[in-house]
């Protein structure tokens, strides 16, 4: 089961698309770079998601390599 999920829009950095805080009450909030036009900011918003439903926050490694996971590299 997916757990509660909450999105905003936020000016970031260009080189921000999105990220996700995980909360005290257990639920996600995806924060959305309000500088990307409607495509990215849904590109970036079904990738944070992945991880979610990945349980990428739970793993005990580097970020670099979730993030090579999620991308594919091998």
């Amino acid at each position: 089961m997916t757990p509660d999920v909450n999105t905003i829009l936020v000016n970031l950095p260009n080189t921000i698309s999105a990220y996700t805080v995980y909360n005290l009450d257990m639920s996600y909030t995806i924060v959305l770079n309000a500088r990307l036009n409607y495509e990215r900011q849904l590109l970036a918003y079904h990738h944070e998601m992945k991880h979610i439903e990945n349980g990428d926050y739970d793993k005990q490694c580097s970020v670099d390599l979730i993030e090579c996971y999620a991308h594919a590299c091998r």
